[in-house]
């Protein structure tokens, strides 16, 4: 197993910016490329508060990759939402567009939306939801644990109270509710315009704890999506919003992508 953390600088922020990865080392990079080879991906959103190395510290995800013989990539985008925030720097165009360019180039990362995958935890899972709706072309399935749903259903909206863009991160990555709705961050909206679209929707997979404080508004979801034509699996089990849930149901995503079962 390799691991790498990084720094570049990044073109669409234009600041340096840290990236981790693990890359197994069953199979070197080196005769992977001369023979025309590449790792499939997981690209692995972390939540609020987290950064690029908070799953390497947190969860067995350097094992799984190891053992699943699969490459997981871990940007860093702060407090976000994984936004082009309102005030603040266009994190979403950096994820979507700049990042997977520079890791395609720099590592033997598959560039085929059927070796994609997407993965995030709380903030994380609005991410990979949001990323998965807006770049269905990009993914071959996406999972998101504990936070796949639209902030109202979440019970977010009382978290734009603190109207300063300054201490309040709800304010600075969406501005107000009103510039929420039917924007490119809001995930009904998204939902609505894919289905519509006709364009291929990624297999969607969405879970959380029974005691989680998002169970209702990630159920909530489930049920809209289900309403609309989208389709989500979705499963539920005892735990609360931690690493330990997020490690245990991890285990279940990677099977459920199709990447082999891990320990």
């Amino acid at each position: 197993m390799a691991l790498y953390r990084f720094e570049f600088l990044s073109g669409v922020l234009g600041e340096m910016t840290n990236v981790s990865l693990a890359v197994p080392m069953r199979e070197t990079g080196r005769e992977m490329v001369r023979e025309g080879r590449k790792f499939k991906v997981i690209y692995l959103l972390h939540g609020g508060s987290g950064d690029s190395i908070s799953f390497l510290k947190d969860t067995g995800i350097e094992r799984y990759s190891e053992q699943g013989n699969f490459a997981v990539v871990m940007p860093e985008v702060r407090n976000s939402y994984y936004c082009d925030m309102v005030k603040g720097l266009p994190f979403f165009t950096y994820l979507s567009e700049e990042l997977p360019q520079v890791i395609e180039k720099l590592f033997p990362i598959s560039e085929k939306r059927e070796d994609h995958f997407l993965m995030g935890n709380s903030m994380g899972a609005q991410g990979t939801i949001k990323w998965a709706l807006r770049r269905p072309d990009f993914f071959e399935a996406a999972a998101g644990m504990s936070g796949m749903g639209s902030l109202d259903d979440l019970g977010f909206f009382d978290r734009f109270e603190d109207d300063s863009y300054r201490t309040n991160p709800f304010r600075a990555s969406f501005g107000s509710i009103e510039e929420y709705y039917e924007s490119e961050n809001d995930i009904k909206f998204l939902a609505r315009r894919l289905v519509k679209s006709g364009e291929r929707i990624p297999r969607l997979f969405s879970c959380c704890g029974t005691e989680d404080f998002t169970y209702e508004g990630c159920a909530a979801f489930v049920k809209y999506a289900e309403k609309i034509g989208l389709p989500i699996q979705f499963e539920e089990g005892p735990g609360e919003h931690t690493y330990d849930f997020w490690d245990r149901w991890m285990k279940y995503i990677i099977s459920w992508f199709g990447l082999g079962e891990v320990l």
